[in-house]
């Protein structure tokens, strides 16, 4: 399920506010992205650093010359990007997911309640990588 909302061929759009919405103003360009493009990002993030939702926001609407990114959508491809690779480590039997979500999520994230991981899962994904590093 997860994997054909991630493989769903969506495109970027970049839209000029009429409005004013979350932190984007009336008149700015604002990025709506997608799950790969989010999942592409994660992938870049250096092993052992973090990045917050919002430097990928930034980082993401930058490289699309947009002010910002939807932030709503954000949320929702995230969660996309994340359950899909979650999916795919079952289907493949891996030992941890592809995609190094705990570079940008923790356990005190509102996004984190709704994903199909436990906390002691995040901590063992965030352990082994810190092996890997060391």
């Amino acid at each position: 399920m997860w994997l054909e909302k991630f493989n769903n061929d969506k495109k970027e759009k970049i839209k000029k506010l009429t409005f004013n919405f979350a932190d984007i103003k009336k008149g700015q360009k604002m990025l709506i992205s997608s799950p790969k493009s989010i999942s592409n990002y994660i992938k870049k993030i250096p092993i052992g650093k973090k990045r917050t939702l919002i430097q990928m926001r930034d980082a993401l609407a930058k490289r699309a010359k947009a002010d910002k990114t939807c932030p709503v959508s954000t949320g929702i491809f995230l969660r996309i990007a994340v359950e899909a690779s979650i999916e795919e480590q079952k289907n493949q039997k891996l030992k941890k997911p592809k995609l190094p979500f705990w570079r940008i999520i923790d356990e005190n994230m509102p996004i984190f309640k709704k994903l199909s991981i436990s906390k002691s899962m995040l901590n063992k994904y965030k352990r082994s990588e810190f092996n890997e590093k060391n």
